[in-house]
């Protein structure tokens, strides 16, 4: 059995801990994650939009730069493809009737119509087995007629092969314009070196269909040959024709060593960028490739990125702002009912402070008897519902007017301070009361108790009394005693109250009493 206290030692609720406490989440805290959690949500979306933009555009350039450069391989498949046919037939004919004298002028009539035909050929000529020039689509022939020394010439008379040959961009010493050599080798019967047959495409050719792509001074269009010579570049600059990218990383990587490909790469260390597609061409030794400025391609990317960036951080302000506005005030609105909780709590203080007195006894500190009453009847109810045992110990100090008497009211006072003590320090149950009943009287409650039980209880208070050895010369016995009267029972509805049961229990102290005090007696 646990220990009880008449005033009630229940654990103090502090309300403002329950709301502001650790175990829960604040207003605040939860303002400021929600505030936050949309500000990385907008951030997470809006940096998704710009990532995914990028990559588009970044597709798009690819796709461009792709479209651009198979539509430049096919403009140069065709020119060389029109041109190898032109040499074919040419080579036929001139295998047919030979390279005499008598065969020149005809020559240079079909020759010169072929030229006349075709916009892109600067001219077409005709060199024997030593490198002299013997026919040309011009009506007469250059002051020095020795081309011994061209590429063109050097690399037929070395290779046997009947195939066209696609040399170095040079300057044509009849016109003094930039051509392309594309020539073929021509035999004898017997298959022994007979010369050379020369188209020579005009560089002006390629340059009037480059310039039909409008693209910024970052950006190039380039004609290049297997080993990396430019042919032609765009934008147009003369002095890069001839030039070589073969020791660029783009080349190196890329060019040399895959048939096509789309990669983000530059010519030079000091270049920026760039987008290029490259593709060879299937039937000639030359490789077109197109290179868009990845600047300029990301141009419109980056000005929605900076407008998305501006956009979410005026957002991102505005839900900061709004958050930091709706934490002040809920932090004001806190700060005034946790002022108000405190003053509950002050009122509750005060409410118990009231109650205890009410019903509290001010001499001994136990419950008083209007308290008592109260307990009296709820547990007299519960005891007829469940027909249990309840058990009354009515106890009184024997002699205390004696006592008053020979030492004071104020000793008498002290002693009753005493008793109330030894009482509250009984090991009763939780449901269990002590009270001062009136004057020097005291009473006990002990609901669901038995005879048994309750004698035991009142017998512990008379050995708690006894050992005090409070002195008392007014009494027999030298010491202060007491005489108790009890009542144990089930109450029955149709003749016991709450008051009757205390009748019952007055009745046998009074018989203790009148049996020379200082004992227990039990109501009949």
């Amino acid at each position: 059995m646990r220990k009880t206290r008449p005033s009630g030692s229940t654990q103090q609720h502090n309300p403002a801990a329950s709301v502001y406490g650790g175990h829960r989440f604040s207003l605040i805290a939860e303002l400021g994650a929600a505030a936050a959690l949309l500000i990385v949500a907008l951030i997470a979306v809006n940096g998704w939009h710009v990532w995914h933009t990028y990559h588009l555009a970044l597709e798009r350039s690819r796709a461009n730069t792709q479209n651009l450069t198979q539509a430049l391989s096919q403009h140069a498949s065709d020119t060389f493809a029109q041109a190898e046919s032109t040499l074919q037939e040419l080579a036929g004919q001139i295998s047919q009737s030979g390279m005499g004298n008598d065969q020149l002028p005809r020559l240079q009539r079909i020759f010169l119509e072929k030229t006349q035909a075709l916009a892109q050929i600067n001219a077409i000529s005709l060199f024997d087995a030593t490198g002299r020039m013997i026919v040309t689509a011009a009506n007469r022939l250059p002051v020095s007629t020795d081309y011994s020394d061209r590429e063109y010439f050097q690399y037929h008379r070395d290779h046997p092969q009947l195939t066209v040959h696609i040399g170095k961009v040079i300057r044509s010493r009849i016109s003094n314009d930039l051509v392309l050599p594309i020539s073929r080798r021509l035999n004898h019967p017997d298959g022994s070196f007979a010369g050379v047959l020369l188209e020579s495409v005009m560089i002006n050719h390629f340059r009037n269909f480059y310039t039909k792509f409008e693209i910024d001074d970052d950006s190039t269009l380039m004609m290049l040959l297997n080993n990396g010579t430019i042919l032609y570049r765009q934008p147009y600059n003369e002095k890069a024709i001839g030039t070589t990218i073969a020791g660029s990383d783009l080349y190196k990587e890329n060019i040399r060593q895959n048939h096509a490909g789309i990669v983000t790469s530059s010519l030079a260390a000091d270049q920026r960028q760039n987008v290029y597609s490259f593709t060879h061409l299937k039937d000639f030794p030359v490789i077109i490739t197109t290179g868009l400025s990845l600047d300029r391609s990301l141009l419109d990317w980056r000005r929605d990125a900076i407008s998305q960036g501006v956009i979410t951080l005026i957002f991102v302000t505005l839900i900061a702002l709004t958050g930091l506005l709706l934490i002040r005030q809920v932090r004001a609105r806190m700060h005034i009912e946790l002022e108000l909780i405190r003053t509950q709590q002050e009122l509750r203080k005060l409410n118990r402070s009231l109650e205890k007195l009410a019903r509290s006894d001010g001499l001994t500190g136990l419950y008083n008897r209007r308290h008592f009453d109260l307990t009296l009847a709820h547990e007299f109810n519960r005891s007829l519902q469940q027909h249990q045992d309840l058990g009354l110990i009515l106890l009184d100090v024997d002699y205390f007017k004696q006592f008053n008497d020979l030492y004071g009211h104020v000793a008498g006072d002290e002693c009753l301070k005493l008793i109330g003590k030894t009482l509250r320090e009984l090991p009763l149950r939780a449901r269990d009361l002590v009270a001062r009943y009136g004057g020097e009287e005291f009473i006990v409650l002990l609901p669901d108790t038995n005879l048994a039980g309750t004698l035991a209880v009142a017998q512990r208070i008379v050995r708690e009394v006894e050992q005090l050895r409070v002195p008392h010369q007014g009494s027999p016995t030298d010491i202060l005693t007491l005489s108790i009267g009890i009542f144990v029972g089930v109450p029955r509805a149709d003749r016991d109250t709450p008051s009757k049961l205390i009748v019952k229990a007055d009745a046998a102290l009074y018989q203790a009493k009148h049996q020379g005090r200082n004992q227990i007696c039990v109501a009949g």
